[in-house]
């Protein structure tokens, strides 16, 4: 499975408890806070520079 993330809503790596407190798992410290709903990258995503495969192994 390819997914193609452009916002943070849509990363499987995003934690989202609500609409205002949104945590990426993906970041370095881990579960940091999301700012902007997600709106666009932060500067701190891992995903602005490099890619993340995700491989679903249901069979």
């Amino acid at each position: 499975m390819i997914i193609i993330v452009k916002k943070c809503f849509e990363c499987p790596f995003c934690n989202t408890q609500d609409e205002d407190n949104m945590q990426c798992n993906i970041s370095t410290p881990s579960k940091r806070p999301i700012h902007d709903r997600g709106k666009e990258f932060p500067s701190f995503c891992p995903l602005r520079r490099e890619q993340a495969i995700v491989r679903n192994f249901e069979g």
